[in-house]
């Protein structure tokens, strides 16, 4: 009975760093990380309970486990206690589980556009049941470490690591950088700790010892470096440096390019304005499109509602989550933003115009698969995009982590050509209560209604206009008139705003990027005054705002009337990335978007709407593309890609420093493991030769064990001689005879065979582990 105490008390004192050193391991990974995660999405989150909890669990399995004579009984009461325990407090779990998932959909709602259900909860005892939910799931965190951990299993520990850098690219929140560093330091220790203690058992003391002064080793590596960048890179002046700043933006583009585009279709610059230099574009297709009827088409991919000075942007994701109410009850009765103009003309009798449903099918070949490219007419969102989104009825992106390639949806033929008899027939019929085309007048007045909703939403969003440009175009373009008497009618603003780009400005497919501080279009309407559809169709934008009329950017792809000739149904129609372009698309009242070419070189590339009906215009023209037209290169000017300069220079400014702290770590790691290496076999050797041959028989024996757990297979001689060691190291531990002579050298003997015959059958891989790494010899 004392012998059975006795091992049972070595085993655990044995046992014991290990168990504390996992839980520490579990604390940090599940613990810190989940927690950081947390904080992210839900600031106000407590982390005491959760972190309390977590730690308890990982210590609590840890012992169970070590006391396998007691497991049984041991699961099955906590299985009891926690049956129990979900028993009572289940209504304050709820209650608090809905309380942290409400905060959550608002955050992920605001920040990354990803709609969640919010739920209606008492608001007494929210706190109490916050409280239960978070030590809860840090119960099951506990238990999920201590399985990935005893398991091994990598995969899901590397996944789990990815998850806040996945977090911070959908929702731009910024984690708290200290979390992220236990976190991430947690990650790496755990990986080197399950590589190292491969037999899933808890580590002995010595091994335990050893991985902490490894620790130990790469946390003050890792502290040396943070100072030498913090005193060489200052916090302050890092934050505020444009070209970190600049460098960030460029990796941030490559990578986006990177998941996109594959190849270049043209330069269309996704809005980035101050990106966009001189035209581009492959000759190769971009888009293959097959329709059953066959028709000249406005593409849109991207369209900006922002503007910023530098850039276009869809609009925010936070904005569009204050009007999720507005668009769900829009999108509930049938009325989106993308098909309304086929809405529109199903509220008029006139066989003139298009009135025939076709599915048209896309490949995208090269072009950004970022957005889906649709016409104005469309009569169904593609499958999939329909119900709330965060663009309000705007830009289609493409859902994956690459986009989306090949897509189908249904559409009329082109609506944009007659849009001003459209629009007026239609305009007629919501102000006289007309019946539709199959006698219903409830679809005119509900459709009266959802557009009056919509209307005041896009009045609200794109008449935003800059107050530095509100005072160039008054001196430019003169009054605009008065806001709150109504904006500008259609045909005075497009032939002002015509008049003046054809006069001042000049289109040259070889521009300069601006780079500089300032506004894009304030240089290009005072300063440059050269551009292409970019720069055009952002100015015309800006002013038909100017003028009280709601105007975006788009950017897209022409299937122009030289395109469709001689198709027929089903044939495939090849779009060249030279038919990317850009335009500016206007709302009006009652009918909806409509795009209209405002860059000279392309009036009647597309069929163009008869503005005699009402507004007045030249009619319908024909021209081929102009940027399709090859040119001779033009020299680089020292400004063109001065920015790219900067984030390129910025860039190995960091890769040096990188690499700075790189070669220290690798330096003091290896005076690390030679200074461990010779300190650990002073030891062991000091063990064996020791004078007590019980102390020097456990030491071999021990030293042997690990020697052995690391092979495969040993020759028949070696495994006999192995087991005998095993016997005679269990003597030298428990029993109180002695140990002979002849039982030392047998010991020592086992020891040079392992060696020999491990260092045979090892790869070389194993080897240098165990010479280096682990220094078993």
């Amino acid at each position: 009975m004392e012998v059975w105490i006795t091992r049972q008390e070595e085993k655990h004192r044995r046992y014991l760093p290990g168990i504390l050193l996992e839980s520490f391991l579990i604390f940090l990974v599940n613990g810190v990380g989940t927690f950081a995660l947390l904080h992210t999405l839900i600031p106000s989150v407590n982390g005491i309970p959760f972190l309390v909890s977590v730690t308890v669990t990982a210590l609590l399995c840890g012992f169970l486990l070590g006391l396998r004579e007691h497991l049984v009984a041991a699961v099955f009461s906590l299985s009891a206690a926690s049956g129990i325990c979900l028993t009572v407090f289940s209504g304050a779990l709820l209650n608090g589980f809905l309380s942290l998932w409400n905060q959550l959909a608002d955050v992920l709602g605001k920040k990354a556009g990803i709609y969640l259900t919010i739920y209606q909860i008492k608001e007494s005892g929210n706190a109490n049941g916050e409280l239960a939910v978070l030590i809860f799931l840090g119960i099951v965190c506990g238990l999920l470490g201590f399985l990935i951990l005893k398991l091994r299993l990598y995969v899901l520990l590397l996944l789990f690591a990815a998850v806040l850098p996945v977090v911070l690219t959908k929702t731009g929140l910024l984690p708290d950088t200290r979390l992220c560093l236990g976190f991430y330091a947690g990650i790496l220790l755990e990986l080197n700790y399950m590589t190292k203690n491969k037999g899933g058992k808890s580590g002995t003391a010595f091994d335990v010892s050893a991985f902490c002064a490894g620790a130990l080793g790469l946390l003050l590596v890792s502290a040396a470096g943070g100072g030498f960048l913090q005193n060489l890179v200052p916090k302050n002046d890092y934050q505020d440096s444009k070209l970190v700043a600049s460098a960030k933006e460029e990796a941030l583009n490559g990578l986006l390019r990177l998941r996109y585009k594959g190849q270049k279709a043209n330069s269309l610059p996704d809005g980035n304005l101050k990106q966009m230099g001189s035209w581009s574009a492959s000759s190769d297709t971009a888009l293959e499109v097959t329709m059953e009827q066959p028709s000249s088409l406005y593409l849109r991919g991207f369209v900006g509602s922002v503007y910023d000075g530098s850039s276009w942007e869809s609009i925010s994701t936070e904005k569009a989550y204050e009007e999720k109410d507005l668009f769900y009850w829009l999108h509930k009765d049938g009325f989106y933003g993308e098909d309304q103009l086929q809405n529109a003309r199903n509220l008029i009798q006139d066989d003139s115009l298009s009135s025939e449903k076709g599915i048209i099918s896309i490949k995208n070949k090269i072009a950004s698969s970022k957005y889906l490219y649709t016409p104005y007419e469309l009569t169904d969102l593609p499958e999939g995009y329909t119900g709330e989104n965060a663009q309000a009825d705007s830009t289609l992106n493409a859902r994956g982590l690459f986009g989306k390639r090949t897509y189908r949806f249904s559409s009329l033929g082109n609506l944009v050509s007659d849009f001003t008899t459209l629009g007026a027939k239609v305009y007629q019929t919501l102000t006289a209560g007309n019946s539709t085309r199959d006698g219903s007048t409830d679809a005119v007045s509900s459709y009266r209604s959802q557009e009056s909703y919509y209307n005041t939403f896009v009045y609200q969003e794109d008449t935003a206009l800059p107050a530095s440009l509100k005072t160039l175009f008054q001196t430019e373009l003169g009054d605009g008139g008065n806001r709150d008497e109504g904006h500008t009618d259609y045909y005075t603003a497009i032939i002002r705003i015509r008049s003046y780009l054809e006069k001042n400005m000049t289109y040259s497919s070889q521009t300069d990027v601006f780079s500089e501080e300032g506004d894009f279009t304030e240089n290009f309407l005072t300063t440059s005054k050269i551009g292409h559809s970019v720069h055009f169709a952002t100015a015309a934008a800006l002013m038909f705002r100017y003028y009280g009329i709601p105007a975006r950017y788009v950017e897209g792809y022409l299937i122009t009337p030289q395109d469709i000739e001689g198709k027929q149904a089903g044939d495939t129609i090849k779009i060249p990335g030279t038919n990317g372009h850009a335009w500016t698309e206007i709302y009006v009242d009652g009918l909806g978007w409509i795009p209209l070419e405002m860059t000279p070189s392309y009036y009647g590339v597309m069929e163009e709407a008869n503005l005699k009906t009402g507004l007045e215009a030249k009619g319908k023209l024909a021209a081929s593309i102009p940027e399709t037209e090859s040119q001779p290169p033009v020299e680089e000017d020292i400004r063109t890609n001065f920015s790219l300069k900067l984030a390129l220079f910025g860039i190995e400014k960091f890769l040096l420093l990188f690499l700075i702290v790189f070669d220290t770590f690798m330096f003091l790691f290896i005076l690390a493991v030679v200074f461990l290496r010779a300190f650990t076999n002073r030891k062991r050797r000091k063990c064996f030769a020791s004078q007590d041959a019980k102390l020097a028989v456990r030491a071999m024996a021990g030293y042997a064990r690990v020697l052995y757990e690391h092979g495969a297979q040993y020759s028949d001689e070696t495994t006999l001689l192995y087991e005998e060691v095993t016997k005679i190291g269990q003597k030298a531990a428990f029993s109180p005879h002695p140990v002979s002579a002849s039982e030392r050298h047998d010991t020592a003997s086992c020891i040079r065979h392992l060696k020999k015959e491990l260092k045979a059958s090892a790869n070389w891989y194993d080897r240098w582990i165990m010479k280096y790494i682990e220094r078993l010899y």
